[in-house]
């Protein structure tokens, strides 16, 4: 290691904790922004369903939205995680996470990080366990996979 690289180390290293603090900044803004997307679209969908005589035919814009959705903030396009189907009560509703956590594997080359946070559902109350691996593409973040428990 010549001095010019034992210099930079030195210098990752003391700014070591500001790294880790826009790390998080920029996963949590992801899944943020994620989440007031898609409730946008969830509390149109939840007016709808609101009405006894909605018809199903009313929704499909929706699912198209959340579709589009799906795209810009996701890596993986696998058919288990694009959006299918319409609830009356929206998901995506941030205020609902507590104790958020950001990992990362700290892998320069193939970096993952790993949100997580406990989802306290409005209606029944009951919380869960929620979590997205995220991972660097091309300069950017995107959810690659939704963990659940």
């Amino acid at each position: 290691m010549d001095i010019n690289d034992a210099l930079n180390m030195i210098r990752r290293l003391e700014n070591l904790p500001e790294i880790y603090d826009q790390i998080e900044r920029a996963v949590c803004g992801v899944v943020h922004s994620y989440f007031q997307d898609m409730l946008e679209v969830e509390r149109l969908e939840a007016e709808i369903m609101s009405s006894s005589d909605y018809n199903r035919d009313e929704l499909e814009p929706h699912l198209e939205k959340k579709a589009e959705i799906h795209k810009k903030y996701w890596s993986n396009s696998s058919p288990f995680y694009q959006p299918c189907s319409s609830s009356s009560s929206p998901e995506h509703i941030w205020e609902c996470l507590s104790d958020i956590e950001i990992l990362q594997n700290g892998d320069d080359d193939c970096s993952l990080y790993i949100f997580k946070a406990n989802l306290k559902d409005p209606d029944h109350g009951l919380v869960s366990k929620k979590a997205f691996i995220l991972k660097l593409k091309e300069g950017h973040l995107y959810i690659g996979h939704e963990l659940f428990g």
